[in-house]
């Protein structure tokens, strides 16, 4: 390779889907897919057979068991639901009596059984159109992966205890190998494939794991590089990181370990000319919001409720009552916004058959066509609020209708409470604000609300009609369309109008590129990612209201989000480049 010296440093883009930076050596993970060939079997080994799927699933059962977080400890609450979807799968779906099927009719060894089946779920979701959906094939190719491995006595690659410090490279990652991964502390990720939404994704996320995916033709990319610094922040990872990058790096707040606001008034957000900016958290646990509060966050923003779902069970009244009193009570008065159940079919059986699950029963649509875990939520909730601060946030709200239907379960379950005796308090209703319709009714819902969270994730997608986790159409997801700006605006404006708080979430608002626009439209209230709170805190100190309004002024007057991009981009780099990650000013942020 030459002198050692002379090697260059060679940034690569990609897709950030968890933020942070990491630095290692580079460990490549083969993919695991076993590939089994058809044995035939006479009929006298068919119960034989069966008594061999059944020990598979044994252990498999056994080991995501062994993977899901102890239900009494703070864990990151994704990982429950992700992988206890994929126990109900194994051990209470159609899936395993399938394979059952196939062993008792075609007479044929469980490996090749539960080949087919798989390639059966695996067909049925590549016809959705939904790539939200199409992703969680992941979630049907990790079971038959793991029952493939059961069978043969494969051992996995990720439990080979040599990845503390690495930069574990591979082509996609299953959920559970990344579970599986975080318990060694790998120092990041880099995949060919996997958008912010896949499981895999989220799961990285919320075990602070730096991941960065869409870097093509990982093998020949990183033969012969023995170190790699992943800039979950930009979106890119650095081949042979000089010295300048890595003291640049390291000089900045974000790669400090751990944050430490303890003061009450340093954690009143400010700009440089005083003006006030609420950030709170976007979390699914206490312990996720033990760290944004010492990194100055003040509330919860965005409280996931559907993270309370383990192993596929919905949890019950008072389940939820006890998890809402204490994540209240442990926040007090700075306040928790508890978004109502956001699922879909998939997200509840493991299995849809809506071609297009994006635009069909999900979220306030899933709820109100069988109400009856909304209304037990609810309940929960009502007797939680009892001299507590805690609103209630309905997710995809299309417009005053919807609202309507749900203030009337509402008053219904006040009703039936009071009459029982039971002492309940008065939340605030907010809406969630993430389709067209509603960003074009904006004030009659306004109207209807004590407060609004605009939702910046899928109000870009509902308005440019584009997955952004859909590389096919990427170039055409743009947070800095002039439409998404206008959107934005509107419904700041609509707010101020009407006396009613809007509160900003999503990608945008947790990201320091798009936070002075943010300002400059109008928001005073953040809520986003745990790993944002820190550079968004450091960036709003260094900047004021004034120049942040100018620059929403002249973005607002561009026809594209490449002006807006360039304009930003411009004014940063001349007047607040301290302020940001290196690298970030580097990166495309359309």
């Amino acid at each position: 390779m030459g002198n050692r010296g002379k090697i260059t440093e060679r940034r690569i883009p990609g897709l950030a889907v968890s933020r942070g930076f990491g630095i290692g050596p580079v460990y490549f993970v083969e993919d695991e897919t076993i590939r089994p060939l058809p044995v035939g079997l006479p009929a006298r080994d068919v119960e034989g057979e069966m008594q061999r799927l059944r020990a598979a699933v044994e252990i498999a059962s056994s080991q995501l068991k062994e993977l899901l977080p102890n239900p009494d400890a703070s864990a990151p609450e994704p990982v429950s639901h992700i992988l206890g979807v994929q126990l109900l799968i194994i051990e209470g779906s159609p899936f395993i009596k399938r394979v059952e099927s196939i062993i008792r009719q075609r007479r044929v060894n469980a490996e090749w059984a539960v080949t087919i089946v798989a390639d059966e779920y695996l067909g049925q979701q590549s016809l959705v159109p939904d790539s939200h959906i199409r992703e969680k094939r992941l979630d049907i190719e990790d079971i038959a992966s793991r029952l493939l491995k059961a069978l043969t006595g494969t051992k996995s690659a990720a439990g080979s205890g040599t990845l503390t410090g690495s930069v574990v490279v591979a082509h996609e990652l299953r959920p559970s190998t990344v579970t599986e991964l975080a318990r060694q502390r790998p120092a990041a990720i880099v995949t060919e494939r996997g958008g912010w939404t896949s499981h895999s994704s989220i799961i990285a996320r919320e075990f602070h794991i730096p991941m960065v995916s869409g870097v093509r033709n990982v093998e020949s990319t990183f033969f012969g590089v023995d170190r790699v610094m992943v800039d979950g922040i930009a979106g890119a990872v650095i081949l042979h990181p000089d010295p300048r990058t890595l003291d640049h790096v390291g000089s900045v707040s974000i790669l400090r370990p751990a944050c430490a606001v303890s003061d009450n008034h340093q954690k009143v957000s400010r700009t440089l000319d005083g003006t006030r900016i609420a950030i709170r958290a976007n979390t699914d646990n206490l312990d996720s919001y033990a760290e944004a509060e010492r990194c100055g966050a003040a509330g919860i923003g965005l409280f996931r409720s559907e993270s309370l779902i383990r192993h596929g069970r919905f949890p019950n009244e008072e389940e939820q009552f006890a998890a809402y009193t204490r994540m209240a009570d442990r926040i007090g008065n700075v306040g928790l916004k508890i978004r109502t159940f956001d699922l879909s079919a998939y997200d509840v059986t493991g299995i849809s058959n809506e071609r297009n699950p994006a635009l069909g029963l999900r979220s306030w649509r899933l709820s109100l066509s069988d109400p009856t875990q909304f209304r037990t939520q609810l309940r929960a909730v009502l007797r939680a609020v009892t001299k507590r601060n805690i609103d209630i946030v309905l997710p995809m709200v299309s417009g005053v209708s919807d609202l309507a239907r749900a203030n009337a379960i509402v008053e219904q379950e006040k009703d039936d409470l009071k009459s029982a005796g039971i002492e309940i308090g008065e939340p605030k209703i907010g809406a969630m604000i993430e389709l067209p319709s509603a960003v074009l009714t904006i004030d009659a819902i306004a109207h209807k609300v004590d407060f609004l969270c605009l939702g910046t994730n899928d109000l870009v997608q509902y308005l440019l009609a584009v997955d952004r986790d859909n590389q096919a159409v990427a170039e055409w997801y743009e947070s800095l369309h002039p439409a998404v700006i206008r959107a934005i605006a509107d419904v700041l404006a609509a707010g101020s109008r009407h006396g009613v708080p809007v509160q900003v979430c999503g990608e945008m608002a947790g990201s320091p590129f798009y936070v002075p626009l943010l300002v400059g439209l109008g928001a005073r209230e953040l809520s986003m990612n745990v790993t944002s709170v820190r550079p968004v805190r450091d960036l709003l100190s260094g900047i004021n209201v004034a120049d942040c309004a100018g620059l929403a002024g002249r973005s607002r007057e561009l026809q594209t989000a490449d002006e807006v991009e360039a304009l930003l981009r411009a004014y940063y780099v001349e007047n607040w480049s301290r302020l940001f990650p290196p690298g970030l000013l580097d990166t495309k942020h359309r």
